[in-house]
């Protein structure tokens, strides 16, 4: 086994790239063909080459190996940062990465070749640059505490491989690293890592000292951005599907150790959150709230393969569904609800509380009707528990035997503050039941301990938030206080803004380079360029007025007509502009989302609007609207609805 003092050394020669881990390989090192990119294990006593390497680097970590135009290049992980531990193991993040060439130097693209390698670059940089990597080099960090003790065996016949026993769900440089498996490579140089969320703080309670540890583990199956990934696939698999679970750890080394009930306990409490599991899809349209269409027909197989494989990995399933009740989301809800009755198996249950409904007017002191609701599922279910035995073995004490599925529309929100008030429960009753709690000790008489749970769990929220919305999470005032909040509304509110702006104009090249890290598009040489795209001439002008009005608002505001901002004619001048600029946007919204918005090009997303290429005089709808009898205006609103959805598009 690793320890968590890891290195890699990375040598290039003219031929070959090698990899040599300072501890945990022996004498094998990693090779790469910088002809044809091949990985293969060979003995470092076996390996000679003619001459000393040309370059060497070290690196903390090696994420795995991804080929673009240009031929295969290494990932490694250049900077860490220790930010906990469990139990004995150091959990570390990246907060650094690099992106190194393999292919041999006379390995050359050019043209418009060069210009897509410069982009896929990009891409995979952005991809990299969150700070949500996490890894440990000597535990398993993408399965929870009780699948590890259930895998414990396999893992040991494996020789210690992490990566064989890792969960296919979680492991999410698994694309990366498929090279370095296919080939057989030792378990030191393939490192299982999670993107998500982890945080751990000690916590000293009446003298008893322990880490209070939270992890997030964000699928891999189905990621991507807010409206580009939505609902359920042909597998089953879930967007924004993530498993977050809590940790009590007593078996830190900074936790108490002299008393004996204490001694090696471990308690683990896992959650889960995704998108609701049908067909279903809100498309970007420049509107603040995109028409949602929702295919039940082709819902059913989707639902049931997802279910069933919650069911199969957690026992029993409690859904919860958080979506409102009436208006946009009603019909979300009555489709869950309807898709959970068909579906008979004892092991799943469903519920639905209306959030929003329940809460409105700031009452969020009704989150406990649902938390009683919930009450029975949780003592029930319990959670995981290790000790240590007579023999000084850690052995499982108990099993969780079940779990809760939190959703929303967006996974994110809402679903974050439920999931910390179910957590907040569980934790009493752990700490109760090893004893560092009476029966009438609440969290609320430990000012210290309910601020940490508090920031800790809307820190969670904002790292699952941005990761899939780009912006911090809503209703955090709530999570992190206890309390709504009016500035938090308007911090809300805020958020709520820049996530409809990057859900229209940058979550396109967002959802591309998810999909290039994730390997759900591969680059292959000699393809064609996804990235070419064609404007229509309107399209070109319209993008012109919007640089000319930017520019002569931005003039007026650093040299106002009459000398005054708030002057008669500064105040007509910039109304002007902005008019223009209002017209411009309501001419994209009715006819150019298709090419003025931003769309993912690496994978094929099958609700975009095609490009009118027309070239014909610009059209402006409003002017349109003025001049036109009511049939007239009656067929444009039907020809919008037609540009908006197109009803010949077909659902993945």
């Amino acid at each position: 086994m690793v320890t968590a003092q890891q290195s890699y050394k990375i040598s290039f020669y003219p031929t070959a790239v090698t990899i040599e881990a300072s501890r945990g390989a022996g004498d094998e090192r990693l090779s790469i063909d910088r002809i044809s990119g091949a990985v293969s294990v060979s003995s470092g006593k076996a390996v000679a080459f003619a001459a000393a390497p040309q370059r060497t680097i070290t690196a903390h970590g090696v994420m795995g190996l991804i080929n673009l135009q240009r031929g295969p290049y290494l990932v490694l992980v250049s900077r860490r940062e220790a930010v906990g531990a469990i139990g004995l193991s150091t959990v570390y993040r990246v907060t650094e990465t690099q992106i190194v060439k393999v292919a041999a130097d006379n390995r050359v693209v050019d043209g418009f070749d060069a210009l897509d390698e410069a982009t896929y670059r990009r891409l995979l940089e952005n991809a990299l640059a969150v700070d949500s990597f996490y890894f440990s080099y000597d535990m398993d960090l993408t399965n929870s505490l009780e699948r590890q003790h259930q895998q414990k065996e396999q893992q040991q016949q494996k020789g210690g491989a992490f990566y064989k026993t890792a969960s296919d769900e979680f492991f999410y440089n698994k694309y990366l690293a498929e090279p370095f498996i296919e080939a057989g490579a030792p378990g030191a140089f393939v490192v299982p890592m999670i993107h998500g969320f982890f945080e751990c703080r000690q916590v000293m309670i009446r003298g008893a000292a322990f880490n209070y540890v939270l992890v997030t583990r964000r699928g891999r199956k189905r990621q991507g951005t807010r409206y580009f990934s939505r609902g359920a696939d042909p597998d089953g698999n879930v967007s924004n599907f993530a498993e977050t679970e809590q940790i009590v750890d007593f078996a830190a080394p900074s936790a108490s150790a002299s008393d004996e009930r204490f001694a090696g306990v471990q308690m683990s409490y896992v959650q889960l959150r995704g998108s609701i599991p049908i067909v279903w899809a809100q498309v970007v349209n420049m509107r603040y709230v995109p028409v949602l269409k929702i295919d039940l027909e082709n819902s059913r197989e989707r639902f049931d393969r997802h279910m069933s494989r919650m069911v199969s990995q957690y026992n029993e399933v409690v859904a919860v569904n958080l979506v409102n009740k009436v208006g946009l989301e009603k019909r979300m809800g009555d489709a869950f609800a309807e898709l959970s009755a068909q579906y008979k198996n004892p092991l799943y249950h469903y519920t639905h509380f209306d959030f929003h409904q329940e809460c409105s007017k700031m009452r969020w002191d009704r989150i406990s009707i649902l938390i009683d609701e919930l009450s029975q599922f949780n003592h029930r279910f319990g959670y995981f528990k290790t000790g240590k035995t007579e023999g000084e073995k850690t052995a499982a004490q108990q099993l969780q035997t079940g779990v809760i599925r939190t959703n929303c529309m967006d996974c994110l929100d809402r679903t974050n503050v439920v999931q910390s008030e179910l957590a907040r429960v569980l934790l009493v009753q752990q700490l109760r039941d090893i004893g560092v709690f009476s029966n009438t000790d609440t969290i609320a008489q430990f000012p210290a301990l309910r601020s940490m749970l508090n920031n800790v769990w809307a820190d969670n929220a904002d790292a699952v938030s941005c990761a899939y919305s780009g912006t911090g999470a809503l209703k955090t005032d709530f999570t992190r206080t206890g309390k709504r909040s009016y500035l938090g509304a308007l911090r809300d509110g805020r958020n709520s803004i820049e996530r409809y702006i990057r859900g229209n104009f940058f979550d396109g090249e967002r959802q591309d380079a998810n999909d290039l890290l994730l390997g759900k598009f591969k680059v292959r040489p000699g393809q064609s360029s996804p990235f070419t795209l064609e404007q229509t001439q309107e399209g070109r002008a319209l993008m012109g007025t919007v640089y000319v009005c930017l520019f002569m608002l931005a003039y007026a505001l650093f040299y106002p007509r009459g000398g005054h901002w708030f002057g008669a004619s500064n105040v007509v001048f910039c109304f002007c502009w902005l008019a223009v600029l209002a017209l411009v946007f309501v001419t994209v919204r009715n006819s150019h989302t298709a090419e003025m918005l931003s769309w993912p090009r690496l994978s094929y997303y099958p609700y975009r609007p095609a490009i009118s290429h027309t070239n014909a005089s610009l059209k402006l709808p409003l002017v349109d609207r003025l001049l036109s009898n009511a049939d007239k205006k009656a067929s444009l609103r039907s020809d919008d609805i037609k540009k908006a959805w197109p009803t010949d598009k077909k659902f993945a």
